[in-house]
Parts: structure tokens; sequence; C-alpha cells
């Protein structure tokens, strides 16, 4: 591949750049995670398609443990966080994980809710008041902190686009999360 389009996906006949060709890739209990850092921000999807292409999948919380260890990855890193304003209170926006509502399933706003990998969704962490699903549009998991916060490892739900909200000013996530089964030789 090129290396103009290393870390890029095709999204309809538009490259949009997701990242570094190779990042750090850190193990835990036999799974390899990879933070990826997007300056110009990532829809959901893109962020998806994108981590499939590099042989993974978007990361699945499926247990405290892992909830703190993948925050880990991400809680100090400024560059991997953006905002939402809202009311005049600016929260903190953070990386996309593998976290999807399904609607026809849904019992709003906190029912169908399931893990990409298909492990049970036993476990969460919903930063108070979430999920809301503010504007009926908000489908899509990232970890998320209130202003004035200090609890850890908290979620929101969110649009794909974080630029289709009206009620909020938000921007689109900078980062996501991919989580290998098998940590990839690099």
């Amino acid at each position: 591949m090129p290396a103009l389009l290393a870390g890029c996906a095709g999204i309809g006949t538009q490259l949009v750049q997701l990242g570094p060709a190779q990042a750090e890739v850190v193990t835990w209990q036999g799974h390899g995670y990879e933070v990826v850092e997007v300056p110009g921000g990532v829809t959901w999807s893109e962020a998806r398609a994108a981590a499939r292409a590099r042989g993974g999948d978007l990361t699945s919380l499926s247990s405290q443990a892992e909830n703190r260890f993948v925050w880990s990855l991400v809680a100090d890193r400024p560059s991997l966080w953006t905002t939402s304003l809202r009311q005049g209170q600016a929260d903190g926006v953070g990386p996309w994980i593998g976290l999807v509502q399904v609607r026809h399933q849904a019992q709003e706003p906190a029912g169908g809710w399931r893990w990409l990998s298909g492990e049970p969704f036993t476990t969460s962490n919903w930063a108070p008041g979430k999920p809301n699903n503010l504007e009926e549009i908000e489908d899509y998991g990232h970890f998320f902190r209130v202003t004035g916060s200090s609890d850890a490892g908290q979620w929101n739900d969110f649009p794909n686009d974080g630029l289709r909200l009206t009620k909020v000013k938000a921007r689109r996530p900078v980062a996501y999360i991919i989580e290998y089964t098998t940590p990839p030789k690099r």
C-alpha cells in the first residue's frame, strides 16, 4: 500500500485519514488493544470500518476490569478527547468503543445495547443520565467525561456523526479503540 494511503479507509469514493499506519498495540488478558487518533474527527461507522480493515473491531468492554484497563489507555491523553457544549457545560467526548444500540430491539433509551463482539451486555458504566438518546439519534457508545466529575471510564450514547446534533454543539470523536482477539504481529 502506498505510504500516502496507509491508515486510510475508503468511504464511498472518498478517502478519509483514520490514523497512523501503525500504532502501539497493548496486550491484556490475551487480547490486543490499539488506540487510534484521528485529529480531524471520525464517525462511528468510519472508525469501525478502519478497525475491521486493520484486523480487529471496536473494543468491547465486557467487565469492569476491562473497562478500567482500556480507560487507562486513554484517560490522560488530551489529544484523544474533544468536547460537546450544552447549556454552558463542556463535557469530554472520548474515543469510540464497540457499543451499538439495535433500534428495532430498543426500549429507549437504555434497551437494545450490545457489544460488536457478541459478548453479553451485562456490565455498563454509563455517565449519570446516560444513555438519553438525545434528539433520538444516539445509537453508538464512546468514552465520556462529565465536567467536574472524577468518575472514571464512563460512557455516553452519541450519534454516528456528532455534527448532526442541534441541541448540543458537538464535535466528532477524535479517536477510537481497536480490540484484537489475537494481537497482531507488527
